[in-house]
């Protein structure tokens, strides 16, 4: 008769202070991959290995371009190796949103082409720091969990330990699903738990944006607005997989001009980032810049 085999606390234990030995801090460090958002970084202390993220927020808020900014800031400044699963957005849009970012040339001039002598140099030279990196993007736009696996095996040596997928929503539960079909909430819950499974099978970290909607009892709310971990949940209880989930809040969104903490400061091109729920630290919320014009979340600058 089988049965389900067992781990004694002595062979955990030995195998940890073994683990102990081999570790140095530059494991350490190869482990843990910073955002590039340094207010949000000290509360997560990194996007951890092995670990599923989700980002959500409402339609319209700013999530493809919160994503993009994650790629420009670990991939190009930071040179982390990252794959990007663009199932929204084609991979020519990807790129004007990126270029628009390396540069502060709006996505409009770069697709219509109206850029100056300086420009066109600019935007030559971002394309070279680009194409020197080790980003790999994805846009085929009907993929399941099973594709992206097998995406990771069949990959030349050196896959990505970050992949980024938008969106959750548009993630397929198998090849008969038709195109631009409607995920129900079990179906969504199914393919959370197959990519923290992914995460944990191959040792990588894995970010996947996810939109809903508030609660209609909650949109009359004026300063209430921020999304909550309990928006995402009845939604779908997919954050019951997640170790991280951030939630992401821009009062201009709503019309709202002021902050509704003291001193009352302007909401003008600022963003916020909750950290509703991690399993390896500390919750809270930081401030980012978002610069509209180009799609663009950035630090805030201290004065």
């Amino acid at each position: 008769m089988s049965y389900i085999s067992f781990k004694t606390c002595t062979e955990l234990g030995d195998a940890f202070k073994e683990s102990l030995k081999s570790t140095n801090k530059k494991d350490q460090t190869v482990n843990k991959i910073p955002s590039g958002f340094e207010k949000l970084d000290a509360i997560i202390n990194g996007f951890q290995s092995s670990n599923l993220i989700l980002v959500g927020a409402e339609q319209g808020m700013g999530k493809t371009s919160f994503a993009v900014s994650l790629i420009t800031k670990m991939t190009i400044e930071n040179r982390y190796s990252t794959s990007f699963f663009s199932l929204e957005i084609a991979a020519q849009q990807f790129l004007l949103r990126i270029l628009s970012q390396l540069t502060n040339i709006t996505t409009e001039q770069l697709r219509l082409g109206l850029l100056n002598e300086n420009e066109i140099d600019l935007v030559s030279k971002s394309i070279e720091a680009l194409q020197s990196n080790s980003l790999r993007i994805y846009d085929y736009p009907f993929v399941t969990v099973s594709d992206i696996e097998k995406t990771i095996l069949c990959a030349p040596s050196g896959f990505p330990k970050l992949i980024i997928i938008d969106s959750l929503q548009s993630i397929a539960t198998s090849k008969n699903d038709k195109t631009g079909k409607v995920l129900n909430k079990r179906e969504l819950t199914k393919i959370t738990f197959e990519l923290k499974q992914l995460a944990v099978k191959y040792n990588i970290t894995i970010l996947v944006l996810v939109h809903f909607s508030l609660q209609k009892e909650r949109l009359n709310e004026l300063f209430n607005r921020r999304p909550l971990l309990s928006d995402l949940r009845k939604y779908a209880p997919i954050d019951a997989f997640a170790d991280l989930v951030l939630l992401l809040y821009r009062p201009e969104f709503y019309k709202i001009d002021e902050w509704d903490d003291e001193p009352k400061l302007p909401t003008s091109e600022e963003a916020e980032v909750i950290v509703a729920k991690n399993n390896n630290g500390n919750l809270g919320k930081t401030r980012l810049q978002f610069k509209g014009n180009i799609l663009k979340f950035e630090n805030i600058k201290d004065n």
